[in-house]
């Protein structure tokens, strides 16, 4: 999925508009939740994003949902990870 492709998704979701985010290589952080859905698009580098049901890598052109209050985590591999996020 390119960039504009996930604008799209989001908007047509019920997003708010999305924000880049950058995530220094090796970040590992600990299970938690947030109160508000998450959309995001992986732009560089590689997140492994795991929940208590399972574990996904997700590289360039990947996306991916974390509803609200969903328990996980994120880490990055060697590289600096770019993302887009978009909340509701």
């Amino acid at each position: 999925m390119n960039e504009a492709e996930f604008r799209k998704l989001a908007e047509e979701k019920g997003y708010a508009e999305a924000e880049q985010g950058d995530v220094d290589p090796g970040y590992d952080e600990e299970f938690h939740t947030h109160d508000y859905s998450v959309l995001s698009l992986i732009l560089a580098g590689e997140f492994v994003l795991t929940t208590p049901e399972e574990t996904t890598i997700l590289k360039a052109g990947d996306w991916c949902e974390i509803p609200a209050h969903s328990i996980h985590k994120e880490q990055t591999g060697t590289e600096t990870g770019a993302y887009l996020a978009a909340k509701k």
